[in-house]
């Protein structure tokens, strides 16, 4: 298949700041796969300065040998504008589908869809949800249902988005399927070999997360929880990875109640890695979590992973079995650490068995493979 991703969310080369790799790792799986692929990224520049990226010139780049084409918009997409860019870079191209990722990439592919005929298939994002939900994005609300509307697909990342679009569009009559994501499967083939020679002492649990420090991951929860935590389980420790605007905000909180926290800032992935095989819990309470590739990537360590319900890989873990759903407070951290905490450590590895075997089975292979598929059938 000859492919063309459109989303503003691809990075132009290696360490672009501010833009995830999940889509990029799809891209990077289709070709791996036999597929061309080629990516538009449009920018519109209003949205890019709020959201504290750099802009960079339009042209084309290229990213592990994949092309893209980066163009700026001052105004949100209009449609001789898009053609416009369209025509530039890609008129000598047949596309057998268009795959659009946020809400920039859906208004921009659904213009191009209906002109030149090309099947559209639209991934629902939290963003999404938000320009649907959210009075302040009026304005676009109906360009994007006017884009489901004309899509063949509609491909939210987990099944909480499945159920979200569903609800906030119930007219809505296209299929939906959920494309997930996942980490290597030899990652989690190794990890799975370590897992015997890690051993869980209660009395000194090793608590993680990694997290933007942003308001919507809910850290200060977290740290809520742990202050309560302590008072019964002297010896447990924490650890925060990351980094952002609430971080002198959290680390004032642990000074003020004396917690130990350990901030660590931003590490390298290889560094998360050793992390998270030295942790036995891992906790992020996001609110409106798209899916969170970093806690598949705590899952297929072993770890015990606290997800908030109706977020991120809610749907994925099996409550008691894989990992713990939570409501994304302080009382529901709190209570599923401590019952974790209670733990002997025979029920403890019996659940970082059951967490690496449903990173297994949501592998990045097994997800790229999904993702085709749906392309495959929903592309006619």
């Amino acid at each position: 298949m000859n492919i063309l991703l459109i989303t503003d969310l691809y990075p132009l080369f290696e360490g672009e700041k501010g833009i995830p790799l999940t889509i990029r790792d799809f891209a990077l799986g289709f070709a791996e796969a036999g597929h061309n692929v080629q990516v538009f990224r449009p920018n519109f520049i209003f949205n890019v300065q709020i959201r504290g990226r750099k802009t960079y010139k339009n042209g084309e780049y290229e990213n592990a040998h994949v092309k893209i084409f980066n163009r700026n918009f001052l105004l949100p997409f209009r449609k001789n504008s898009v053609l416009s860019a369209y025509k530039e870079y890609f008129k000598d191209e047949k596309f057998d589908a268009i795959v659009a990722h946020m809400p920039s990439g859906i208004m921009c592919a659904d213009i191009i869809s209906k002109e030149y005929k090309i099947p559209m298939l639209c991934a629902v994002h939290a963003s999404d949800i938000t320009v649907l939900s959210d009075i302040k994005y009026f304005m676009f609300k109906k360009r994007m249902i006017e884009a489901y509307q004309n899509a063949s697909c509609i491909l939210p990342r987990s099944f909480w988005l499945k159920d979200k679009i569903k609800r906030i569009l119930p007219a809505l009559n296209k299929p939906v399927e959920i494309i997930y994501s996942g980490v290597p499967l030899k990652l989690t083939e190794e990890n799975e070999k370590l897992l015997e020679e890690h051993k869980f002492d209660p009395k000194k649990a090793k608590l993680l997360t990694v997290s933007s420090l942003i308001k919507r991951k809910n850290i200060k929860a977290l740290i809520l929880a742990y202050k309560k935590l302590k008072k019964k389980h002297k010896k447990i420790s924490l650890e925060i990875i990351g980094d952002g605007p609430l971080r002198e905000k959290l680390e004032i909180l642990n000074i003020k109640y004396k917690l130990d926290i350990k901030f660590s800032g931003t590490l390298s992935k290889d560094e998360v890695y050793k992390k998270m095989a030295a942790a036995d819990i891992f906790i992020l309470p996001s609110k409106n979590e798209t899916f969170g590739m970093v806690y598949m990537e705590a899952l297929s360590h072993g770890n015990i992973v606290l997800c908030s319900k109706n977020s991120g890989v809610d749907g994925i873990i099996k409550n008691d079995e894989s990992g713990f759903i939570i409501k994304a407070n302080k009382k529901g951290i709190y209570n599923a650490i401590n019952k974790i905490l209670n733990f002997k450590p025979k029920q403890f590895l019996e659940i970082s068995k059951n967490a690496i075997a449903t990173a297994k089975m949501f592998s990045y292979e097994n997800s790229v493979k999904n993702y085709l598929q749906k392309i495959e059938l929903f592309k006619l």
